[in-house]
């Protein structure tokens, strides 16, 4: 046999060989296809199961998903898929396959799998008649950090591949399942927290005093809204109780700032930061807040804080969501029209301050009664209510014992500015009224922000929130004690808002614009903190811009916290840098 015979016949076999190991390959793909399909469709079932709480539905369709997902990461678990992987152009695909196939069989076995099994049992987290069962919170822990802690693999596995090789479709979707772990491992490390703070926080060893502090958006301030009615919440061995009631408008202004404040502090937010309790968050640190207001109240009320907690009123609104309507007087508040009624109807219809204190008081006392004596549907609507809460930085939590404290601290419901570090991550984009009104109940604003630039350092951000005021026809038909103006001047109808920005640590403000008109930046710092202040007065529909050109840290993610409004939304988002 000739030389060139038997190479033709060499490369032919190859080329067969390969042909078939293609079509192998294609195979099992349409094999791994089908059951990552199934997978999909299986976990959505379970979910359905999930909100359900029927534990033979949630069995049934956790053990279709464990099958469909298993046989999808057994099909990816063998040589020959680990040939596909090499196959040029292709192989960087197969490989984000089997990982996708693996985290999603090993999810479905060790992280859902345990916390499925006990779902049913989320009932005996309701109060009844005013008690929560700490036993039943103790029971959920072994579940809940067996599911972090395999959410948290899977996150670090899927985020360990380049995905920005794959093909386009399956980038997308290799992104979402990443996005979508890595959103679930971080929710369920702070279940993992909750659960296991939540026995000692409800007085299991020893009786706790909470000041809870409800924030009125109508009235703008840099952590959601001015500090109004105030209530001490008592637990011990389970039981809640409401306790002292008060408003934050009684404390009235002291000579000195409660507790001592730095330089800076006084620089950018001033001594009324620490002198004037309604004006405690004009930082949007809510550890530094609630220090200043747990002092303020100590001060005047003798009994020892063991934490200071907000909310504000839209979180009030998703609450009622679950509990369903509540009667306070003559008002029958609803998810719907709790916002609007405790945000500006109010106003017109209790004139005096005083009155609208003790109304104030009196929806907090018929929540909490309500959601205390268990009437609120299922436990998983209200942790999703208050999870949503949390989400949109509407809800805060500070706990005097430092050990305590420093479990929540990382998590964005311990509202701090910094990490455990003392490094400031974020942009924070504060708004504060400065009208001495309630007319932010008709402020609208969005912060959009973007990378324009990027150079080996920094990235470059162009940070830019648009307001508008928009109220009544006839403004002047308001209520004065809505639309203020009484110490600015403002007519109604007008409002006069700051809005500030804080640079993440060592960045810096390359420039500012107000309406379009260039202005220098005043060079305040909070610590390691470039501060940018402007002040803007707003006529009824006439919008303004501010702009930012902002140096940041060029990599990773960069939170964008902007002061929560009254719309049912997050307004905050995260800038991905370069």
């Amino acid at each position: 046999m000739s030389r060139r015979r038997v190479l033709l016949l060499s490369a032919g076999s190859l080329l067969l060989l390969l042909v078939v190991l293609g079509l192998l390959v294609g195979w099992r793909a349409m094999q791994v296809n089908d059951s990552l399909q199934q997978a999909v469709r299986d976990a959505e079932a379970l979910q359905t199961a999930l909100e359900s709480g029927e534990q033979e539905d949630i069995d049934g369709a956790l053990s279709a998903l464990q099958a469909s997902a298993g046989e999808s990461a057994d099909l990816t678990d063998g040589p020959l898929w680990s040939l596909a992987t090499w196959v040029p152009y292709a192989g960087d695909d197969a490989s984000g396959v089997r990982t996708a196939a693996r985290v999603v069989s090993d999810l479905a076995d060790d992280g859902i799998g345990p916390l499925a099994g006990t779902a049913t049992e989320l009932d005996r987290l309701l109060p009844k008649d005013g008690r929560v069962d700490t036993d039943a919170i103790r029971d959920l822990q072994q579940p809940v950090a067996i599911a972090a802690e395999s959410l948290i693999q899977a996150s670090e596995d899927l985020q360990a591949e380049d995905s920005s090789r794959y093909i386009d479709r399956f980038r997308v979707k290799y992104r979402e399942l990443t996005s979508l772990v890595t959103d679930a491992a971080q929710a369920m490390d702070s279940a993992q927290v909750t659960v296991g703070l939540l026995p000692e926080g409800l007085g299991a060893e020893e009786r706790r005093n909470y000041l809870l502090v409800f924030q009125n958006n109508a009235e703008i301030r840099s952590t959601g809204g001015l500090p109004g009615a105030m209530s001490i919440i008592t637990t011990e061995d389970g039981r809640i109780s409401l306790g002292r009631q008060d408003s934050a408008n009684r404390f009235g202004e002291r000579a000195t700032p409660v507790l001592p404040l730095s330089k800076d502090e006084k620089a950018v937010f001033s001594e009324k930061l620490g002198t004037y309790m309604l004006d405690a968050n004009f930082t949007p640190d809510w550890p530094r807040a609630a220090a200043l207001i747990r002092a303020r109240w100590e001060e005047v009320h003798p009994e020892r804080l063991d934490g200071v907690l907000t909310v504000d009123t839209v979180t009030v609104s998703y609450l009622l969501g679950v509990t369903g309507p509540v009667q306070v007087g003559d008002y029958t508040l609803t998810a719907d029209n709790a916002v609007d009624t405790l945000l500006n109807q109010v106003y017109i219809d209790f004139p005096a301050p005083v009155d609208q204190d003790a109304f104030f008081q009196l929806v907090a006392k018929t929540v909490f009664e309500k959601i205390a004596s268990g009437e609120v549907g299922k436990p998983r609507e209200l942790l999703r209510a208050l999870v949503r809460a949390g989400d949109e930085g509407r809800v805060a939590v500070h706990l005097s014992d430092e050990a305590e404290q420093e479990r929540i601290a990382a998590r964005r419901v311990a509202g701090s500015t910094r990490d455990a570090n003392g490094v400031a991550q974020a942009l924070n984009i504060l708004l504060q009224d400065a009208t001495g009104s309630k007319m932010s109940y008709y402020l609208d604003y969005r912060t959009r922000a973007a990378v324009t630039s990027c150079t080996a350092e920094v990235a470059r951000v162009r940070v830019t929130t648009t307001l508008v005021s928009e109220p009544p026809a006839d403004p002047a038909s308001l209520p004065r004690y809505i639309t203020g103006g009484a110490n600015t001047g403002t007519k109604p109808g007008d409002q006069l808002v700051q809005v500030r920005l804080l640079t993440p640590s060592e960045g810096r403000i390359r420039g500012f614009t107000i309406r379009g008109k260039k202005y220098g930046p005043r060079s305040l710092y909070l610590e390691d903190r470039q501060v940018s202040t402007a002040y803007l007065l707003l006529e009824p529909e006439q919008p303004a811009d501010v702009v930012w050109v902002v140096d940041v840290p060029r990599d990773g993610e960069i939170p964008v916290r902007v002061t929560p409004g009254i719309e049912p939304r997050d307004y905050s988002t995260i800038l991905r840098g370069c």
